[in-house]
């Protein structure tokens, strides 16, 4: 699965996270996700540890791969790599198929 129009620095090397990056600009909701990964940003040196704590219970649920997947809690720029592959696509392109934005006024008339 390709990478369309993700840069080097924002490609994100985890195949689960850039799912769920996908998703979220799938559902137009980068700002809400911005919101939420800065927010837990003081818990991220804690998410390794936890997860190595819960490695005995959720590593079965998950299978063999678990530790090459949570391995992205271990990166501290983790979350600067979210943020700017979420502001790439909310700042800056519209994601409404007529290119118009909900703040501009339609051609016709006056914005109310």
């Amino acid at each position: 699965m390709p990478n369309e129009g993700v840069d080097e620095v924002t490609a994100l090397p985890w195949l689960w996270l850039e799912r769920l990056v996908q998703w979220v600009e799938r559902k137009d909701l980068q700002g809400p996700a911005a919101l939420v990964v800065e927010m837990h940003r003081p818990l991220l040196p804690l998410a390794w540890p936890a997860a190595m704590l819960m490695s005995g219970v959720v590593a079965p649920l998950f299978g063999p791969d678990y530790y090459k997947q949570i391995e992205a809690l271990r990166d501290p720029a983790i979350v600067d790599r979210i943020l700017r592959r979420l502001e790439r696509k909310g700042c800056g392109e519209s994601s409404r198929p007529d290119g118009d934005s909900p703040d501009k006024p339609s051609e016709g008339g006056e914005a109310a």
